[in-house]
């Protein structure tokens, strides 16, 4: 019972944390600090840093503690050059499997898209963007490529969140119009069109983050 509500905890620190990295303008991380602000123990707070450490999405100093990784240009670029190679790839193959069952999840992602710019949301906004692109990923059933694509996605959340941090912009207004684009060539089983649109997508995702760039 003990090992479990170990899991449960380190696991609930592991999730605040990455809101916190996702949103924070603070820079240096003290585990003895969070420990007090989430009201936790030290070790599940230390071991969920360890953890957003090995999966990039903080660094470590010995010594020192850890940090909020700096945005860098360097960053954005490989962030999307992942994504344009492994997103097309899965999109391909998981096309023809695609099912009337899946284009009602995604046209509902795209509804709470909508909802969340409404109310404001840019957490609720991600949410469902990250959920509208792994989709595919979890159709495609390749375990590596899906942990690959969870860790690409949450470091792209926290590019975007601190170059295009307000909700009124309206390149957000923007992915939700091609998002309904992917959606609508899905549903005509035009494959061809449906990755051009998706690809298109990537890029001016891609774009619309460097515009909002600062460092």
């Amino acid at each position: 019972m003990r090992k479990i509500e170990k899991e449960f905890l380190s696991e609930k620190a592991y999730r605040l944390i990455k809101n916190k990295v996702s949103s924070s303008n603070d820079q240096h991380l003290s585990i003895r600090k969070i420990s007090k602000e989430f009201n936790m123990g030290y070790s599940p707070i230390r071991e969920a840093c360890q953890r957003l450490h090995q999966e990039g999405l903080l660094e470590g100093l010995a010594g020192v503690g850890y940090f909020i990784p700096q945005i860098e240009m360097k960053s954005i670029i490989e962030i999307f050059e992942v994504r344009k190679i492994v997103e097309k790839h899965v999109f391909k193959e998981v096309f023809d499997s695609l099912t009337d069952e899946h284009l009602t999840a995604l046209s509902d992602y795209t509804t709470k898209e909508v909802n969340s710019l409404q109310q404001k949301d840019i957490k609720g906004f991600h949410k469902y963007d990250k959920k509208f692109h792994m989709l595919f990923f979890e159709l495609y059933n390749n375990s590596v490529l899906l942990n690959l694509m969870k860790n690409v996605m949450d470091k792209y959340f926290i590019c975007s969140y601190k170059t295009l941090n307000s909700i009124n912009k309206k390149g957000n207004v923007d992915a939700i119009e091609e998002h309904e684009s992917i959606i609508k060539y899905i549903k005509q089983k035009n494959k061809q069109r449906a990755i051009i649109e998706l690809m298109k997508h990537i890029h001016h995702s891609e774009e619309r983050i460097k515009k909002g760039y600062y460092h």
